[in-house]
């Protein structure tokens, strides 16, 4: 019961941690205030220039530079922190570590700094833009339209299936008497993916078929503001 425990609350901190984007992209920062044209090219712009840097010392006045624009848009360092470091150990496990024996500690340290600075750019653009404005963004810079439209509606049913998830559970705690064992906690959530899959394949079919009912050729059109 404690792995279904820590399951359900992994998608509830998902939800917390979206919600809280959300204001943070809300809050009068200086990056909020910022175009998100402007603000992706300017990222892009310091992404690839990351990726050519082979001193450290650049490369911690780069990542400095992102701390400084968290601190500038209202975002909480330990937050921002959190959310970029959080990727660093699986590139760190699968080829940092390697890199140590094949060419020396300074390179995979240079991978690490490289691969941070670069998330933590990535990561500023994320919360503080919304999620519209992020997608009208892409669409300035030519991105294809079919590829915008699976964006957004993909971030839009993650939300929905978690909360479907999260329904489902309260349903099964409503009925439980005893407690689940590990064991039966694993089968049950194994069942429950298998059932949002058939149910997302399903869904995603009928949605399609709604759309092409309503006139749907490609371009999604919206009326009013």
């Amino acid at each position: 019961m404690n792995f279904l425990s820590r399951s359900i609350k992994g998608a509830f901190n998902f939800f917390k941690d979206a919600v809280f984007a959300e204001e943070i992209a809300s809050s009068p920062g200086i990056l909020q205030r910022t175009d998100p044209r402007l603000k992706m090219l300017v990222f892009l712009t310091l992404i690839v220039l990351t990726c050519f840097l082979r001193s450290i010392p650049q490369l911690l006045v780069f990542y400095s530079v992102s701390i400084l624009f968290a601190v500038l848009s209202g975002i909480s360092i330990p937050f921002f922190i959190k959310r970029v470091w959080f990727f660093i150990p699986i590139f760190t496990l699968f080829i940092a570590i390697p890199a140590v024996f094949m060419y020396g500690v300074k390179s995979a340290v240079i991978f690490i700094l490289r691969v941070a600075t670069c998330v933590s750019f990535a990561v500023l653009m994320a919360i503080t833009t919304k999620h519209s404005m992020l997608l009208r963004a892409l669409r300035y810079f030519l991105i294809p339209n079919i590829f915008v439209q699976i964006l957004d509606m993909t971030y839009r049913y993650i939300f929905f299936f978690v909360k479907v998830f999260e329904e489902m559970h309260m349903g099964l705690k409503s009925r439980l008497i005893k407690k689940f064992d590990g064991r039966q906690a694993r089968k049950w959530i194994g069942s429950r993916i298998g059932y949002l899959f058939k149910r997302s394949i399903k869904m995603s079919e009928d949605v399609y078929m709604a759309m092409l009912a309503r006139g749907y050729t490609g371009e999604i059109k919206k009326y009013g503001r």
